[in-house]
């Protein structure tokens, strides 16, 4: 794999249970993967990789899925994380799950955009695999459970990722075109 893709999952996890965890993550055929984006179809190159995190039948546990493909005129990296029973994920800002990303270097933050549907999208430069790239990263939330006195334990699934182009900064239409594409 071109670059680390996990770093922060477990940090971003409450886990209500032991704290002896067990993880194995496999490279596979993107065609097993739940999460889906049609245009890693006709990618230059693609990985996806499966990763599951468990501590136990009845303790924490949760499943990743990850996808990275080149397109050419960009990479698109994408994280789906679906928590188990007793296991919920902290709200993080979109910078924070940008971070978690090893092949990133050298990020400049830069302004956040309106959101499309329920992502939180945040601009920012990089240098991607040596090279200099414009990017967005973006977060969804979903599936939080609330206790009977309205505070929340944390979301139950996220989905999270970046898309850097090489030549430019992508406009509106093509940010809302690459998280349109993305069935999770």
């Amino acid at each position: 794999m071109r670059g680390g893709w996990c770093a922060g999952l477990l940090a971003s996890m409450v886990l209500l249970g032991s704290s002896a965890g067990h993880a194995a993550s496999e490279k596979v055929d993107c065609s097993r993967l739940s999460l889906e984006f049609p245009p890693a179809d006709k990618a230059d190159w693609s990985e996806c990789y499966v990763y599951h995190y468990s501590e136990g039948a009845e303790e924490a546990n949760a499943e990743v899925e990850t996808l990275i493909a080149d397109i050419g005129t960009h990479v698109v990296h994408l994280t789906s994380v679906v928590a188990g029973r007793n296991t919920y994920l902290h709200k993080e800002p979109v910078s924070s799950k940008i971070s978690d990303y090893d092949e990133l270097e050298d990020v400049v933050t830069g302004s956040t955009e309106p959101s499309f549907e329920r992502y939180q999208i945040l601009r920012f430069r990089a240098t991607l695999w040596k090279a200099p790239a414009d990017c967005i990263g973006f977060v969804k939330y979903g599936g939080g459970s609330i206790t009977q006195g309205g505070s929340t334990y944390g979301a139950h699934t996220y989905l999270a990722g970046y898309d850097c182009w090489r030549n430019g900064a992508p406009d509106r239409s093509q940010i809302e075109a690459t998280l349109d594409a993305i069935d999770d």
